[in-house]
Order: C-alpha cells, then sequence, then structure tokens
C-alpha cells in the first residue's frame, strides 16, 4: 500500500467528514446582526388570562372591614361551593381567599355564587366584581389579585427539558431557555416552536431567536401554560455517521503513519 493511494484515499474521508460535521457560528448566535434599538425600544407587555384549572388569589378591602371580611375566609371555594381549609398550607394569604377555577371557568365567590372568569384579565376580573360588591355589598372595595400557579413547558433540544412555574408574569422566551439550561448545541434556533391555549383552540407559532424581529412577536412574552418546543438540526441525526468517519480518517491516518516509516527506513 503506498502513501499514494493512502492520501487519495485519506483525504474525500477528511473532507467529507469536516463537511458534515460542519456548524458554523452563525447558527449559534441569538440576535445576529445589528439591532435597530429605536425600532424595538417600544413594547408592551401581554397581560394574563385565566384559563381553566388556574388558582387565584382575591383579597377584598373596602370602607368597612366588617364587611369586607366576609370574603377573607382563608379557604379554597369551589364551583359546587364547597370549602376546602388551607389554614397552615402557606397557600392563602391571611386578607383573602384561593380559587381555583373549573373546567367551565367558575369560581364560587362568597355572597355571590358562581362567577365565569375565564379569559379575563386583571382589570377584568376588577370590574366583575364591582358589578356584584360595590354599592350594594360593600362601599369602594378594591382588591388584590395574584395569579398563583403560573407555568410554562420547555423540552426538545434544551440542556433541562421541564415544567417551570413563571416567577414573574412577563417571562419571555430567553428567560424561558435560560430556565431550561439553554439550547444544545444542536437546538434550531431559527424555528422554535410555541403552543399556546386560546380561546379554547390550541395555536401553534414558530418564532427565530436569532433574529431582533422575535421582540416584536407575540408569543416573546409566554403565556400561562405555554409550551416551548426546541426542534434539533440535521446534523444530530447525523452525529453517528459523524464518529464514524472520524474513526475511519483515525485509523487510515495511522496507516498512513506506519506506511511512512516503513519506507523510510527501507
Amino acid at each position: 500500500m503506498t502513501r499514494k493511494f493512502l492520501y487519495r484515499l485519506l483525504m474525500p474521508i477528511i473532507l467529507l467528514a469536516y463537511l458534515s460535521s460542519c456548524t458554523t457560528y452563525k447558527q449559534l448566535q441569538y440576535l445576529q446582526g445589528d439591532i435597530d434599538s429605536t425600532k424595538y425600544s417600544q413594547f408592551k407587555v401581554p397581560e394574563q388570562r385565566i384559563q381553566k384549572g388556574d388558582q387565584i388569589s382575591i383579597a377584598v378591602f373596602s370602607d368597612n372591614a366588617a364587611a369586607s371580611a366576609l370574603f377573607n375566609t382563608g379557604s379554597i371555594p369551589t364551583s359546587a361551593g364547597m370549602s376546602t381549609s388551607t389554614q397552615g398550607t402557606g397557600n392563602v394569604s391571611a386578607a383573602g381567599n384561593v380559587y381555583e377555577v373549573d373546567q367551565e371557568g367558575n369560581i364560587f365567590f362568597p355572597q355571590v355564587g358562581k362567577l365565569n372568569v375565564e379569559g379575563l384579565t386583571r382589570d377584568g376580573i376588577k370590574s366583575l366584581l364591582d358589578s356584584k360588591l360595590k354599592d350594594k355589598l360593600l362601599t369602594n372595595p378594591y382588591y388584590v389579585i395574584r395569579f398563583l400557579n403560573l407555568k410554562i413547558t420547555v423540552f426538545g433540544d434544551v440542556g433541562a427539558p421541564g415544567v417551570y412555574p413563571l416567577v414573574r408574569e412577563n417571562t419571555n422566551i430567553f428567560e424561558a431557555l435560560t430556565l431550561a439550561g439553554d439550547m444544545t448545541f444542536f437546538g434550531r434556533r431559527d424555528n422554535v416552536l410555541i403552543i399556546r391555549e386560546k380561546d379554547g383552540k390550541r395555536v401553534f407559532a414558530r418564532i427565530d431567536v436569532t433574529k431582533a424581529d422575535v421582540f416584536n412577536s407575540p408569543y416573546y412574552y409566554l403565556q400561562q401554560n405555554d409550551i416551548v418546543f426546541v426542534d434539533m438540526r440535521k446534523g444530530k441525526v447525523n452525529t453517528q455517521n459523524q464518529a464514524w468517519v472520524q474513526n475511519i480518517t483515525l485509523g487510515l491516518g495511522l496507516l498512513t503513519g506506519i506506511s511512512f516509516l516503513i519506507n523510510l527506513f527501507r
């Protein structure tokens, strides 16, 4: 076996291994290119809206503390009117109740009964409560409303896929990816899938986090129960093939070295 023959055999394999494993810096970079700060300086964070299965905390206050106390019993009222005590669990503020939204989008509110809250924002809940309580049961009522069980799911080619609680409501896609350990080497940054439940339907959207236009996407800020899926690049599928080519390349390199030494000491 001559060195010339080995070189002819080796060089195409080396070239194939290089091309098949080549990943450019650009493929791994977020927010590529120049960013026009004036174009993306204005933004509006969408408000969270109540979905079925959510838990919300509502504390009621008014000019009459004794009257307000009737709405702050420290329990979890269900739509059927039953109450489950949460004393000592740490889930309820002493000033308010925790309400779980049933599969019809309702909660059972003390002294009022069923309220349909699905799809409402905080302001929507306040308006609904005012229509039932203001100048009827309470004077100058006001409310402290919190969403308690906000969460998202991140999976696919990320470091730590899982279900993550939203510590704040205006969590964006980059924060979500950071929570999940960032994308892997093979994660597609130009094709991130967001699955969102909206008005009783699932909406599928794809965003490109390599482009600055992601800041203007309605899916930049995540909503309750959003699912984030990071697809993989084709290079991951070829990983085993690349390893095989690299092993062959190493073996041929050794043969070339041995052949060179044999010819050298003849």
